[in-house]
């Protein structure tokens, strides 16, 4: 895009005619309640929901080990992550190794039975996104992906 074809801040939404049903952000978010209902129903299959599979993919990943990272990256409060963890521990889909220094904080760490659903929650999540991209193009949906990007790091 050259600087010429960039729309001044705060022009691309004019007050007046602004309908937030219509707005980037109802689009975003309308596409984001799909994905996790579709991804929950292929996860069924696994026993686990989006958010379980999330935990398991971050710390499969490296994206985290304690529950205030998991906290943060998925915006839940600390008594929901605590639940969650608590229900994927009971599961035997990871442990919680406390820390001698702090007692209040504890790693996460995948068990050998959590670390086996690593890539049939990729494989899941792919399959999802692979049907609601249809009809996409590779350069559209790496497009789409970049423009996310820059809405984040606009954030």
């Amino acid at each position: 895009m050259t600087a010429a074809a960039t729309i001044p801040l705060g022009t691309i939404y004019d007050r007046r005619t602004f309908r937030i049903t219509e707005s980037v952000s109802a689009h975003i978010g309308r596409v984001r309640k799909k994905l996790i209902e579709k991804i929950d129903l292929e996860l069924g299959a696994l026993n686990l929901n989006t958010h379980q599979s999330v935990v398991i993919v971050r710390l499969a990943e490296g994206l985290g080990s304690t529950a205030s990272d998991m906290c943060r990256a998925m915006t839940h409060d600390p008594g929901a992550m605590t639940r969650l963890l608590d229900k994927l521990e009971s599961r035997g889909l990871l442990r919680r190794a406390w820390d001698g220094k702090d007692r209040r904080s504890a790693r996460l760490a995948l068990t050998p039975k959590g670390r086996a659903l690593y890539p049939k929650i990729v494989a899941a999540q792919a399959s999802v996104l692979n049907r609601m991209l249809e009809g996409f193009s590779r350069g559209e949906v790496r497009a789409l992906e970049e423009f996310l990007k820059r809405m984040l790091a606009n954030a």
